[in-house]
């Protein structure tokens, strides 16, 4: 009796010690990339990759070390065999075309977190940028994981941070003259703060004259809310200067003579600066994410600094004149890891949210 057991705990032994061998290895690359503290994506992806072919390996070497007959274990991993080659088989056109997508886009750095841009038919602001996927924060403050071959297969419109061009467009007469027309969209134009107006006739209808105002926005952070108020401020110029908003064919139709639409002016209450613009409240998150990416490069630029005072030390010959660069060094050091554990708590306050 006491042999049988001994010989069952010896067969025993050789899995039980492939387990732990798995647990130390899993506890090691866990390790390893916390030492390392990556903030980037593809380190998250490295790490997930690897523990991900530990677990594999394990599995089978698990598999191949418990004490069964050699049949069963064939069978057993010929099934294995047939189950993973037909989940490549089914996914393997849409993982591997997300994944070589993801890396086209990481490779030309086309956005980044906190980017304005418009994906077919989806507007907002990039929260987090991954190898399979991109999540945009939409106009509404909801969230949509859009995958990379989507990205990569579709036109992307990245509004530019600065000098942005914003417009919009007005149906009028032709019995309104076209220059106190475009003299009055400029002016509304640059009553909000838009730069070098300009007006385009982009239509001549049959009823109608189509014009369209644009203006330089020096920021894309209030996109959104300075194209609502040009449309607001259009109004109010147009109607300041006498120009009604309607077109002959519906004056006709409605048998209106001599009377003008244009109605009461009302003062606007002032907004103080503590009040947040929409944009704040809509894109909180992708905010945050931007906040996150800026502070990486500056993370890259203390690297940059550090490896230049290196090389630096190497050339001097002077004592004092190299205690001062590892002076200087140290005290990169000191601001790259307040920096990185900044960056992992935003990342872990952002996680929370």
């Amino acid at each position: 009796m006491m042999e049988k057991s001994f010989d069952i705990l010896k067969s025993l032994l050789e899995p039980t010690g492939v387990l732990v061998l798995l647990a130390i290895m899993l506890f090691l690359n866990s390790w390893v990339f916390g030492k390392i503290k990556s903030v980037s994506s593809f380190g998250n992806f490295a790490k997930k990759m690897i523990s991900f072919l530990i677990i594999f390996v394990g599995i089978l070497i698990f598999m191949l070390s418990l004490p069964i007959d050699k049949t069963l274990k064939g069978q057993i991993l010929s099934f294995l065999a047939i189950i993973i080659s037909a989940g490549i088989a089914l996914s393997s056109t849409t993982i591997l075309g997300n994944l070589i997508a993801g890396i086209m886009n990481n490779s030309m750095k086309r956005f980044r977190n906190g980017d304005l841009i418009n994906i077919g038919e989806y507007k907002g602001r990039v929260d987090k940028v991954s190898i399979f996927h991109t999540e945009i924060q939409l106009e509404d403050s909801n969230f949509i994981t859009i995958p990379n071959l989507y990205i990569a297969t579709h036109p992307v419109k990245l509004i530019r941070k600065n000098n942005t061009v914003i417009s919009t467009s007005v149906s009028l007469g032709y019995d309104v003259s076209r220059i106190k027309i475009e003299d009055a969209l400029k002016e509304a134009a640059i009553s909000i703060g838009l730069k070098d107006p300009y007006v385009f006739i982009t239509n001549l209808g049959d009823y109608s004259v189509v014009y369209k105002i644009h203006g330089f926005l020096i920021d894309n952070g209030k996109y959104f809310s300075t194209l609502s108020l040009l449309n607001g401020k259009v109004m109010d110029l147009l109607h300041e200067h006498g120009i009604e908003i309607v077109s002959p064919s519906f004056m006709n139709q409605r048998r209106v003579d001599e009377k003008e639409f244009i109605p009461k002016r009302h003062i606007e209450k002032e907004k103080t600066e503590a009040e947040p613009t929409p944009e704040k409240l809509i894109f909180d998150e992708a905010i945050k994410s931007e906040k996150i990416e800026k502070k990486k490069d500056y993370l890259k630029s203390i690297e940059e600094k550090q490896d230049q005072f290196k090389e630096d030390a190497k050339k001097l010959t002077d004592e004092n004149e190299k205690k001062k660069v590892k002076e200087s060094i140290k005290k990169l050091e000191t601001l790259k890891t307040k920096v990185m554990e900044n960056i992992e708590e935003q990342n872990k306050d952002k996680d929370d949210n």
